[in-house]
């Protein structure tokens, strides 16, 4: 018996522009946050948590573009905040509730900046 080999395939423009073919909302949020990229280390048996972990060690390269990015969200937000939030204290109105919004997405994205950096120096400084 012989074993024929298969050929070599070879990446098309297809394969390579998978973004093309995702709806806006899912390009987005995978543009914007990061832990898409990760899988769960806490479940299976222990070669499954292993072979997790160290899929999450080589996606932590990603992880300062995404820190960059939300902290541009953030600068963004607080430069809102201070925008908006100039009014006089009597003048409650929509630039209020802008204001308060802009503060709510600032406390967001300090969060998922605070959640990233963590996990980046964790698997960064961690091997198994």
């Amino acid at each position: 018996m012989t074993q024929q080999v298969a050929p070599p395939t070879r990446t098309t423009a297809a394969q390579i522009s998978a973004y093309d073919d995702m709806p806006f909302a899912q390009v987005l949020f995978r543009y914007l946050w990061p832990f898409w990229l990760f899988k769960n280390a806490s479940t299976g048996d222990r070669f499954a948590r292993s072979a997790a972990y160290l899929h999450n060690r080589r996606m932590r390269v990603y992880l300062p573009g995404y820190l960059l990015k939300w902290s541009c969200n953030c600068a963004s937000a607080f430069a809102l905040i201070m925008l908006c939030g100039a009014t006089p204290t009597d003048a409650p109105g929509i630039l209020s509730i802008m204001a308060a919004g802009a503060g709510v997405l600032f406390a967001g994205g300090l969060t998922v900046l605070f959640v990233t950096g963590y996990i980046y120096l964790y698997l960064s400084h961690n091997s198994q």
